[in-house]
């Protein structure tokens, strides 16, 4: 199988909003913005980076063989949450419009299954399967209104968590872990890891759940 991305793609926006991190920094002031909304956008990177998997939301078409057997009970496809499934053919010949509206999606793992269950398997072919899946970005309605996406807070966390870390970091020795000063006491940090793609562990523990299976 192959996920195939229909148009272009969503321009990347940080997941995580400038007053939240600044909320978790304790920074009240505007001098730091431009710094931390850059924080922001490469956390975003990095976060995606690790989860390894498509997640923004956009057109997608996926290219199924079903074998004669093992029978095939469902279509899985490749990215999640399905939100809509627009089209699908099975050697060329397209489903009609009630067959779709009919079928019964699991959203959360990208699953197609027949709505008839005395006769739940899908005949053997290629198919192909138009559909829409991912999470929308955060943006902006057409009132103006703030449009927080639909991003899970755990990666909105992760972002935030990543963030933080670079802004801790600027201006000090990335092999420092910690400092002591004597009669003042002693400061440690948590540095992003290299084996986690840069992230912080409590970012990588954040997303794990998100991330893609191995050999998939």
């Amino acid at each position: 199988m192959r996920s195939i991305a229909l148009g272009s793609a969503p321009a990347l926006v940080p997941l995580a909003s400038l007053d939240d991190l600044k909320a978790d920094l304790g920074i009240t002031d505007a001098q730091s913005d431009t710094a931390l909304q850059r924080y922001l956008v490469d956390a975003t990177e990095a976060v995606l980076a690790f989860i390894a998997r498509p997640l923004l939301y956009q057109t997608w078409q996926d290219q199924i063989f079903v074998r004669p057997f093992p029978r095939t009970l469902s279509l899985l496809l490749g990215v999640y949450p399905v939100q809509k499934v627009t089209a699908v053919t099975r050697n060329g010949t397209a489903l009609a419009q009630d067959a779709l509206d009919d079928l019964v999606i699991d959203d959360d793992c990208g699953e197609v299954f027949r709505p008839d269950v005395s006769h739940p398997f899908w005949p053997p072919g290629r198919y192909l399967v138009t559909y829409e899946a991912g999470y929308r970005l955060p943006g902006k309605n057409e009132d103006g209104t703030a449009d927080p996406g639909t991003f899970p807070g755990p990666i909105a966390l992760a972002v935030r968590r990543v963030a933080a870390a670079a802004y801790h970091a600027q201006g000090r020795d990335q092999a420092l872990k910690s400092e002591n000063e004597q009669g003042v006491g002693s400061t440690s940090w948590v540095t992003p890891d290299p084996a986690l793609g840069g992230l912080t562990p409590e970012a990588a523990g954040l997303v794990q759940s998100f991330c893609a299976v191995k050999g998939t």
